[in-house]
């Protein structure tokens, strides 16, 4: 299938810049006037040449979300918004080291604590704010629990 070479640049400098998956080139060919065809001859040739690599996006992205704090459960439905394999997702959140992401889960409470002194109510809205961040209620507690004994 034939295509205009330029179309072809451009993507492969898009998905230099930053990790890219398929569902985000997908939605960069959008805006270019081609035919299913075309995109699918574009996509297969940056796979090809290694430009796009749906596996290495996923394990960047899940590294990259949890140094920003995020709870399993946010990079998990950001990932599948993403149309993105469960089989991927389930691999590269599980190689999270619990410890890694035990400590993320305590900065993020230090940093929420921190940032809201002498707030009414502020165990229920921690809870809250880390929900909010992916993390799961038994995690939280758990944590919650450790922080409170070390006091």
């Amino acid at each position: 299938m034939e295509f205009q070479p330029e179309i072809l640049a451009k993507m492969e400098r898009f998905c230099a810049w930053q990790e890219r998956c398929e569902n985000d080139v997908r939605r960069k060919l959008a805006s270019f006037y081609l035919s299913e065809n075309q995109k699918d001859a574009i996509v297969k040739v940056l796979k090809e040449n290694r430009f796009l690599d749906d596996e290495r996006y996923v394990e960047s992205f899940v590294r990259s979300k949890t140094k920003a704090s995020w709870g399993r459960q946010k990079i998990e439905a950001a990932l599948r918004a993403k149309r993105i394999s469960s089989a991927l997702i389930e691999h590269y959140c599980a190689l999270i080291p619990a410890a890694d992401y035990q400590e993320q889960l305590h900065i993020a409470m230090e940093k929420w604590q921190r940032q809201h002194p002498n707030v009414e109510r502020a165990r229920e809205k921690l809870i809250r704010h880390l929900l909010s961040k992916g993390y799961k209620m038994d995690e939280i507690m758990a944590q919650l629990k450790c922080s409170n004994n070390n006091e």
